[in-house]
């Protein structure tokens, strides 16, 4: 009996066939047999659910439930129990009203620091889902179990998905990418449908996808364009579109994507106009397109390429970093080039199309807006399409391997990846930024509210200089939160929040002030010195 070829082997998109049988003519033992086959598909099922939700659960563990802040989180827990809708309106002064409101809302139900561990939990759920709804949608497009497998497991350990599972912040982001993905998957279907002449539901259908598009596109822009991902996966997958119809198929999903920004960018106009929300000067639209597209090539491209590699801005691993990306971008180069020789010039150029193509728009905003400021959190989407291609081509270049070598090498990589994404997330974010916390928190626990005269309270902010990882990327890995004018003072007011919940009107009860030095001459009951963040220094 032959096994039937995926659709990425055999060029066809998969099928479910249904062979009408006379069931009072099945022998027993034949029926226990089947009853047996669907029980361990069960299982099967059940357990590849585990292992996409659980792979960034038990890789995020230490960093999620460690004790920790980042700059945001203490304003925001601060504001959005004494300042309601100050969140809000700053994130809406940014273009992304909902973004805001999420925040709004899961800060508000925060009481403490370390409540911060389920916004944290939730973002690695939340990457588990992703991962889940990827797999189970590439499998339906035709995709082999073993890649299917791969590319979910592997998205939420790419740098993008560390800073997601590092940040509080950070959980909506990965919303925004779970709600794209579900409106690709919608509008893929609708087509499909138009396709086969239906019409039942197809308005209904295309205004439900755009509402969710419209509302990824007011969280959260740059994860907003996670739906490439999906539509790198479809691209892949059908090998009986011809160039004109795929060319056809893009221009339809590209289309519906930049009608739901366009309505989003009106819709948060329009309240600006009415004065509901001010706009930041930080909205702008680029005005050197070559300057923009250097920077991309030079900046951006490699941080996605670099898959396992960090980016650090003191170059300490720059060898490695390019190393990986080199390697990466030959192994996409190699499938493109398989691809063609195997499928056929019109075949290659489709698949050229998209490998060269799908990056750029999913990085689109971050090309259009004015800012040049390469972090990952930007480049997740353009991260997962890359990812796409590379399980997708390491597929058709190791085809000729023994099952059990590709094994091997499937399983070689994801545990290297594990191991990377949860060292980098636990010792560049978690360990550093709760040493400034734990420096706060010592100090706060020395101040006596019940002295006869207020206390008088004065932290040294940090420097650069302070730093205690070797590596550091921006303000996603190694930096720190107390290296600037405000936050200090927002994490005592946390801390002293956090140790004396109960007191009223605390503020009133000390005097903090902050400084880069020490004023000469005066007298502090409490001294916190964030310099001391250099005794923690490890070579990471």
């Amino acid at each position: 009996m032959s096994v039937p070829k995926t659709a990425l082997e055999e060029g066809l998109p998969s099928q479910s066939i249904s062979i009408p049988m006379d069931h009072a003519a099945v022998p027993a033992d034949q029926a226990v047999s089947r009853a047996a086959a669907r029980h361990h598909t069960g299982v099967r099922a059940w357990a590849l659910t585990l292992a996409l939700f659980l792979t960034p659960l038990v890789t995020y563990w230490p960093a999620t439930f460690h004790d920790y802040g980042l700059r945001d989180d203490y304003s925001n827990l601060r504001e959005a129990h004494e300042e309601p809708g100050t969140i809000l309106k700053f994130c809406a002064s940014h273009g992304r009203p909902i973004y805001g409101w999420l925040l709004q809302s899961s800060y508000g139900q925060a009481g403490s620091m370390q409540d911060l561990h389920w916004m944290r939990f939730s973002a690695a759920l939340l990457l588990g889902a992703i991962g889940l709804v990827m797999f189970r949608g590439l499998r339906a497009l035709g995709w082999p179990l073993a890649s299917s497998l791969c590319f979910g497991v592997l998205m939420a350990l790419l740098p993008a998905s560390q800073v997601i599972a590092g940040w509080a912040v950070g959980w909506p982001y990965a919303a925004t990418a779970l709600l794209a993905t579900l409106g690709f998957f919608i509008v893929e279907g609708t087509l499909s449908a138009w396709d086969d002449a239906g019409r039942g539901r197809i308005a209904g259908q295309c205004l439900l996808a755009l509402a969710i598009m419209w509302v990824c596109a007011l969280i959260y822009q740059p994860s907003a364009l996670f739906y490439a991902v999906p539509l790198a996966g479809a691209l892949i997958a059908r090998r009986d579109r011809g160039l004109a119809q795929t060319v056809r198929w893009l221009g339809l999903h590209m289309s519906f994507v930049f009608t739901a920004l366009i309505l989003a960018f009106a819709t948060i106009s329009a309240l600006y106009s009415r004065g509901i929300f001010l706009k930041s000067g930080r909205i702008a639209f680029e005005q050197h397109a070559g300057e923009k597209l250097l920077w991309f090539f030079t900046d951006a491209l490699p941080n996605g390429l670099s898959m396992l590699v960090l980016n650090d801005d003191n170059q300490r691993d720059h060898g490695w970093f390019i190393a990986c990306a080199v390697l990466v971008a030959a192994l996409l180069v190699g499938g493109l080039i398989l691809e063609w020789r195997r499928h056929g010039s019109a075949r290659g150029l489709t698949w050229a199309m998209g490998l060269f193509g799908l990056p750029v728009f999913a990085a689109g905003i971050s090309l259009l807006a004015s800012e040049r400021y390469a972090t990952y959190r930007t480049i997740f989407a353009m991260s997962a399409v890359l990812l796409c291609f590379l399980v997708a081509s390491v597929s058709a270049l190791t085809s000729g391997w023994a099952p059990s070598a590709r094994r091997t090498l499937a399983a070689g990589v994801t545990g290297l990846a594990l191991f990377m994404a949860q060292h980098h997330v636990f010792a560049l974010i978690a360990v550093p930024q709760g040493h400034e916390w734990q420096l706060i928190m010592n100090g706060a626990a020395q101040v006596r509210l019940n002295a006869p005269s207020q206390p008088q309270i004065f932290a040294l902010a940090s420097s650069p200089r302070d730093i205690s990882t070797a590596t550091i990327y921006h303000d996603e890995f190694g930096s720190l939160s107390s290296n600037s004018e405000w936050v200090p003072k927002e994490m005592f007011k946390r801390a002293m929040h956090d140790l004396h919940p109960d007191v009223p009107n605390l503020e009133s009860r000390y005097d903090f002030s902050e400084g880069y030095r020490l004023p000469p001459g005066q007298h502090f009951d409490v001294i916190i010195d964030m310099h001391q963040l250099r005794r923690f220094h490890a070579d990471d």
